[in-house]
């Protein structure tokens, strides 16, 4: 009992300590098609954000919290996928001068990527995040082209291991703890922008394509995310990041861990 006290104490001020990081989500269509994507990526139209939506709210959480954040990240789907992008990769280095900026990529659209992109992630000091996927692509060679262009490059997770992925069902009934499932969240931080709305995670952020395909009813309140344009203080978007949202009722946790495999495009993945 003391022992899962003692854990609980040091999880609870790991949160509080964590460093803000913010997440903007470029588009959720994507070249993969991966069982049960958080984003739900399988399941999304081939639609892209408002790239001036995109960077007015860039540039108003960059007024508001720029000092405080380290870390923000272009993200999908896709992201090398969005046909602005060398555009909003521009905008988020004028909102965030001094934070460390990355794109979230599976790699697959690097050995395509043209000169404009590259000649950005150089001037604006961009660092490439690949994530390897257990797919016939040659990651070695995609990480030698970043360095060949002088592009900083990290490998950010190897889903290429068996049982390497999770899955995050979700209770279509709502009867989960909010407390206990943002406790042990495994997406915890991951402050998602998407237009323009700040969500606490990507999986309430883009549910809406599960019930759009499958019929589902997960159902948000207007506590569930900030509008960006209405948030005046870092204390806002840690209070967004801190405490469960309603939408939290809907989380089964902790995950499983899978063997990866294509989508169906079936509720059961998500579910």
């Amino acid at each position: 009992m003391i022992r899962k006290l003692v854990h609980a104490a040091r999880t609870w001020i790991r949160h509080r300590r964590e460093p803000l990081r913010l997440e903007f989500v470029l588009t959720d269509h994507c070249n993969l098609n991966c069982k049960g994507c958080t984003h739900y990526s399988p399941l999304a139209p081939k639609e892209f954000e408002d790239i001036d939506t995109l960077s007015k709210s860039m540039m108003h959480l960059g007024q508001i919290a720029g000092h405080k954040i380290r870390r923000a990240y272009l993200i999908g789907g896709e992201p090398l996928l969005y046909p602005q992008l060398t555009e909003a990769m521009a905008a988020l280095r004028l909102a965030f001068p001094k934070a460390r900026l990355y794109i979230f990529t599976n790699g697959i659209a690097l050995p395509g990527m043209k000169a404009a992109f590259w000649n950005a992630c150089r001037r604006l000091h961009y660092t490439i995040a690949v994530t390897r996927y257990p797919i016939r692509f040659d990651y070695d060679a995609a990480i030698e082209l970043c360095h060949k262009e002088k592009v900083e490059c990290e490998v950010f997770g190897d889903r290429s291991m068996a049982d390497s992925f999770f899955r995050f069902p979700l209770d279509p009934e709502g009867r989960q703890n909010p407390r206990m499932s943002h406790f042990k969240c495994y997406n915890f931080g991951c402050l998602s922008v998407i237009g323009n709305k700040l969500y606490p995670c990507s999986i309430s952020a883009c549910v809406k394509h599960l019930n759009n395909t499958c019929g589902t009813s997960f159902s948000h309140t207007p506590a569930d995310w900030l509008n960006v344009s209405d948030i005046t203080s870092v204390k806002q978007i840690k209070a967004l990041r801190n405490r469960p949202v309603p939408f939290c009722r809907y989380c089964i946790l902790p995950p499983a861990t899978v063997k990866y495999g294509p989508s169906r495009r079936e509720a059961c993945e998500w579910l």
